[in-house]
């Protein structure tokens, strides 16, 4: 199987015939190693950061109103801390934005090219069966399910 949404179908279905939940098992395999560099919006990032800033910023201008005495009157301060409050805010998101994506900021992950169900090998000519018959549960027609034998026990104690 190439995805392994197709493998916990293929287990969701032989679940559904009565194999028992914990004999099944999904496992990655043809590992392979990929680089993968997060992307992220710097323009949503600051936009994010702007709304986020004149939130702060109209919550501390209307603090400053309440508390402090100024020559301005309340709505002056309260627009002065909306705009102080989206500069800010708006320069904090860009550099977020710029910061993760840096050209070094780079993962590097192990990930399977294809899945495969494994069972117990007592119910792997059971689990052979079913899915010969599972034309019916693929749209297009293909049966491309496998399922492998000697899936470890959950009952063995480990040493």
């Amino acid at each position: 199987m190439s995805t392994f949404e197709d493998a916990q179908q293929t287990v969701s279905y032989l679940r559904s015939y009565g194999m028992e939940p914990g004999s099944l098992e999904v496992v990655g395999s043809d590992l392979r190693q990929a680089r993968r560099q997060r992307v992220v919006p710097v323009a949503k990032l600051t936009g994010v950061g702007a709304v986020q800033g004149a939130l702060l910023g109209i919550l501390a201008a209307v603090f400053v109103t309440l508390v402090a005495e100024t020559t301005l009157t309340g709505l002056a301060v309260v627009v002065w801390g909306f705009v102080y409050g989206v500069l800010i805010g708006a320069l904090w998101g860009l550099f977020r934005g710029l910061v993760r994506n840096r050209p070094k900021a780079v993962t590097t992950e192990v990930v399977p090219t294809r899945f495969e169900v494994r069972c117990p090998s007592e119910e792997l000519s059971v689990a052979r069966t079913l899915l010969a018959d599972a034309t019916d549960v693929d749209d297009d027609g293909r049966v491309e399910r496998e399922v492998i034998a000697n899936a470890p026990h959950k009952d063995k104690k480990a040493a």
